[in-house]
């Protein structure tokens, strides 16, 4: 199967580098996350936000996600918050984070109970679905957390292979925008955000976009893949 990668990066004006490419990141998190679910169909549905922060290892658990969760189109979704400063620790660090949330994913869709005292302390039930997922858990619980911390082995992470690439592609498109954004002339497309919609999704998806985003190429859609066109003008 082959994936998109995020579109080369053209200069911004100063401060938009984080607006301009906020959906993006989340677009490719949704690719990588469609993925998962292809593999694992037990995997619910996600919703991605992107979110402030200092980029914290992605692997942490309270860093990725929010705990909650609803139904849309009759469906599982569970929210997931997801910081662009994390895409520094690499794609299969993020990988692993996200095979990490899609356990609780899991657990949540099959009723059960995985963790306790606060969402901090993950147990033995965690640590058997993040096996199926192809993590590897610790061999013994640890204070606060319990097993929390189940890794990607390097035999499994090569079965992810063009998953970790685009991770990694996005984390080297928001290294450049940020780079350049500091020293950028002004552009008239910078302009004010418009509305950018992907029909075939139902209801119809919606984003808003700079036009200076918008011209950095294709702005594909998470859950089917289709490219997100300009929204139709109102009435």
């Amino acid at each position: 199967m082959t994936f998109p990668h995020p579109a080369p990066v053209r200069p911004s004006e100063p401060g938009t580098a984080a607006l301009a490419h906020g959906a993006v990141i989340i677009s490719t998190v949704e690719t990588a996350w469609q993925e998962i679910r292809r593999r694992h169909p037990d995997v619910p549905h996600l919703a991605v936000t992107t979110a402030g922060g200092d980029g914290a290892d992605p692997t942490r658990c309270a860093t990725l996600r929010t705990g909650r969760e609803f139904t849309r189109d009759g469906a599982l979704t569970m929210e997931l918050q997801f910081s662009p400063a994390a895409l520094r620790h690499g794609g299969r660090a993020n990988l692993q984070a996200l095979l990490h949330h899609a356990a609780h994913g899991v657990a949540r869709r099959r009723g059960v109970k995985e963790v306790s005292s606060g969402y901090r302390w993950h147990n033995k039930h965690f640590a058997r679905i993040a096996r199926d997922l192809g993590l590897t858990p610790p061999r013994r619980a640890t204070a606060v957390v319990g097993m929390t911390d189940c890794r990607l082995s390097d035999a499994e992470a090569s079965r992810w292979d063009e998953v970790i690439a685009i991770l990694d592609a996005a984390a080297g498109a928001q290294l450049e925008a940020l780079v350049q954004s500091t020293a950028a002339p002004r552009s008239a497309r910078s302009g004010s955000r418009f509305a950018v919609v992907c029909a075939e999704c139902s209801p119809p998806r919606r984003l808003q976009i700079t036009p200076f985003a918008f011209d950095q190429g294709p702005l594909l859609c998470g859950v089917c893949l289709t490219k997100f066109r300009p929204a139709p003008p109102a009435g």
